[in-house]
């Protein structure tokens, strides 16, 4: 009896690994229709991914939808994807939010929010988040101006390789206080 349950659990782990394999193919392809230019097409497939339940596909689609690219631009549906995805634990997702808040796509611009979702964004160690925190304390936009965690944030983003955050902690020690 104990082989047949471990002989199930060993099937289900092979199904559960093949499942996974399979999801990342079909986002390898997605991404790669994507790139070909092919957005319609990258649209469909995301949204096959998205509705498997798939956060990465989930996010996909909300860019998807904020760029208008393979569909009708729509920032209540953006925001939505990227939400669904935030739900699920994706890093990224929080950055999007943020992004749609900072830059009023759909909605009233509201710094304060937008720094809301950096920050979680940032403490998921999601570069563009921290990025993104470290601009709103060294401006003082939406967070108060801190010079110090201005660059605590762009360190741990640098420390990524984002070049944005290299630059910006560049000119913070060419331009101190």
């Amino acid at each position: 009896m104990g082989r047949t349950i471990g002989g199930a659990i060993g099937l289900a782990l092979l199904w559960s690994i093949a499942a996974d394999e399979a999801a990342a193919a079909d986002m390898a392809s997605a991404t790669a229709t994507y790139e070909s230019g092919d957005f319609g097409a990258a649209f469909a497939e995301f949204q096959e991914l998205a509705n498997s339940g798939d956060s990465q596909g989930m996010l996909w689609l909300g860019y998807l939808y904020q760029e208008g690219q393979g569909t009708v631009q729509d920032y209540d549906e953006a925001l939505n994807r990227f939400r669904l995805a935030a739900d699920l634990g994706e890093p990224q997702a929080y950055f999007y939010i943020g992004n749609i808040y900072a830059n009023g796509f759909g909605v009233p611009k509201d710094a304060i929010e937008a720094v809301r979702w950096f920050r979680q964004a940032a403490e998921h160690g999601n570069a563009y988040g921290q990025f993104a925190l470290g601009q709103a304390h060294e401006r003082g936009d939406g967070a108060p101006r801190d010079i110090h965690a201005a660059r605590r944030w762009y360190q741990a983003a640098a420390d990524q390789g984002d070049t944005d955050a290299q630059a910006a902690l560049e000119h913070l020690t060419a331009n101190p206080e």
